[in-house]
């Protein structure tokens, strides 16, 4: 396929190898491109709604985002796996960034219908965990 010195060789050993590193942690990846996806496309209808202007500069912070999650999360898996393998870094991390991003996806149904689910996820969870209602 490519001459074995070649540029094009290299590049495809080390897509390989990039492959092979990010198999594990794929559907995690995927997931945060979708949340990102989603938060992108209801801000996008919130801002409409709202009457405001869709601006630039908020595109460029979810391309921003995909990048810098994606890596945040990458870190978290070699970290899991070579430094602190009984934490479960990944999950931890993807967690966190995912409940971070269904938060904005919640602000933004909120903003478009005037529904709080945010609040309503709250009150559920600090039932589920406290004592049951009377």
């Amino acid at each position: 396929m490519y001459p074995q010195n070649s540029l094009g060789y290299y590049a495809l050993k080390f897509g390989f190898w990039a492959g092979t590193m990010v198999a594990p942690v794929a559907p995690i990846l995927w997931t945060m491109v979708f949340l990102i996806v989603v938060d992108f496309i209801t801000g996008v209808v919130a801002a409409i709604k709202k009457k405001q202007q869709v601006q630039s500069r908020k595109f460029f912070n979810t391309i921003s985002k995909f990048f810098i999650y994606n890596l945040v999360i990458l870190s978290a898996h070699f970290i899991g796996l070579h430094v602190i393998p009984d934490l479960p870094m990944l999950k931890i991390v993807g967690g966190f960034i995912a409940i971070t991003e269904l938060k904005s996806i919640f602000e933004n149904f909120s903003k478009i219908y005037g529904i709080n689910i945010w609040e309503y996820v709250k009150e559920a969870i600090s039932r589920k965990g406290g004592s049951p209602p009377n």
